[in-house]
């Protein structure tokens, strides 16, 4: 396979609907994809989002600084039930925290860290950036860079980047592959901006791809699937 180190962000969907919090179905069928990736030697962060419980974007200006902190430490309620399940599976797994989540979970340790992504765990990463106004996008392109990944995924909704929200506008183009300087300029939406910055200063290649069972699996077999940045 081409890549052998790859962080995943799994968007808030992946773990259950708006407001209804975790379904552990879903979880489980992260798990398995996990499983496999693990057996074929590649090496999984992960970066959980929390958009199933709560989105910064669909909130007044005015509320927010304190959203994004609730939003933080929302990505906590996926993070612990992913953790479990790796553990029933037998699947060695570490997880930080940004910052502290009043959670068992210890801080974000580069050393430590470095440690357990050499020794093959699977490590979560839980709290965003750990700073209000950085999407956990951002969050996942940093802990994509500081575990030296080949590739960050971008595990979503949607099969890929759109020239304009493909679920207002029925007669959006699919982007099959776009430079980061494009994408800036085309004010694209599906990544924020600072995510792109920092991918394209270290030059780290993102894939968007729709996340159901066996598509990270095809990606890394080299089926041309989602939308890609570089």
């Amino acid at each position: 396979m081409k890549y052998k180190k790859i962080l995943i962000k799994f968007s808030g969907e992946a773990f259950g609907n708006k407001g209804q919090g975790v379904d552990l179905k879903k979880v489980q069928q992260i798990v398995d994809e996990i499983k496999v990736l693990k057996k074929k030697g590649i090496n999984v962060g992960i970066v959980c989002g929390g958009g199933n419980v709560i989105r910064g974007r669909e909130v007044k200006k005015s509320a927010r600084l304190m959203t994004h902190y609730k939003g933080m430490q929302a990505t906590l309620i996926n993070v612990k039930p992913l953790e479990k399940l790796f553990k029933k599976e037998k699947i060695s797994t570490s997880v930080f925290a940004s910052f502290s989540l009043k959670s068992n979970y210890p801080v974000f340790n580069q050393l430590k860290v470095n440690k357990d992504w050499k020794a093959g765990k699977v490590i979560i990463f839980a709290g965003g950036t750990g700073h209000p106004f950085f999407t956990t996008d951002t969050g996942a392109v940093l802990r994509a860079l500081q575990l030296e990944a080949d590739l960050f995924i971008k595990a979503t909704k949607v099969d890929g980047i759109y020239d304009s929200d493909p679920q207002k506008n029925k007669k959006a183009k699919k982007i099959e592959k776009i430079n980061y300087r494009k994408y800036i300029e085309s004010d694209l939406q599906i990544l924020d901006s600072m995510a792109i910055c920092m991918a394209w200063n270290n030059n780290l290649p993102i894939r968007v791809l729709k996340w159901e069972e066996g598509s990270i699996i095809k990606l890394l077999n080299n089926k041309n699937i989602g939308s890609l940045i570089n």
